[in-house]
């Protein structure tokens, strides 16, 4: 987790100009937050990440020599590594999905409104899972449009290993609602809900709540 007594380091990679550009304008606008580099492919991520020691990095899924698929599954390999904050365009037919399963620990949509991408790297450096309701519902969409009946299958089974409210915590996730929105909509204390999160984790054998919420949208809940 990083150390929210320092700026936040992130790398910014794209391989349009202008939305590098434009995106590390408006991270620099936020007094906690520092653009410490910029990448135009996916393969120069590693070398900028071995240099630039960044806390989070904040990549497009779609480009044109390496993906954000692969960026994620590089670094959530690396011991200590960043955390990766996926960005997609509407029409990325489920690529952040991808992403996500490779190691993203959240993801945008490029038409978020310039103050959400300052928060969402702001809790991806605190440890935290995000992704708005636009990019929940874009990511339910995603995955049932595009799951199978042996997917829906299991993915209930998994929903039948829950607690009623282990339950009730999953499906509310759905919404993009953080842990202590979801503690104040079911009158609980938030370590109440980041225990049952990370309950469901261990049960289900997954690393984060995007891909929590996958499985409650493959569930068709």
């Amino acid at each position: 987790m990083t150390d929210l007594n320092h700026p936040i380091r992130v790398l910014v990679v794209d391989d349009d100009p202008m939305v590098v550009t434009g995106i590390s304008t408006i991270l620099s606008t936020s007094a906690d937050l520092v653009v410490v580099g910029r990448c135009a492919d996916g393969d120069e991520v590693p070398g900028a990440v071995a240099s630039l020691k960044p806390d989070v990095v904040l990549c497009d899924v779609n480009m044109k020599r390496v993906n954000g698929i692969q960026v994620a599954a590089t670094l959530s390999a690396m011991p200590d590594g960043p955390r990766v904050l996926m960005m997609t365009a509407l029409d990325d037919d489920g690529l952040a999905l991808d992403a996500i399963t490779a190691g993203a620990t959240g993801f945008l949509l490029k038409e978020e409104d310039p103050q959400r991408f300052i928060e969402a790297v702001q809790q991806v450096a605190r440890g935290e899972v995000t992704f708005s309701q636009r990019a929940a519902r874009q990511l339910t969409d995603w995955v049932r449009n595009s799951q199978t009946a042996d997917v829906r299958r299991a993915a209930q089974q998994r929903l039948a290993m829950l607690t009623d409210r282990e339950r009730e915590f999953a499906v509310a996730l759905m919404s993009g609602a953080s842990d202590a929105e979801l503690a104040a909509n079911f009158f609980v204390a938030e370590t109440t809900v980041k225990s049952a999160l990370t309950s469901i984790k261990t049960k289900w054998g997954i690393r984060n709540r995007t891909q929590l919420a996958v499985v409650v949208a493959q569930a068709g809940v």
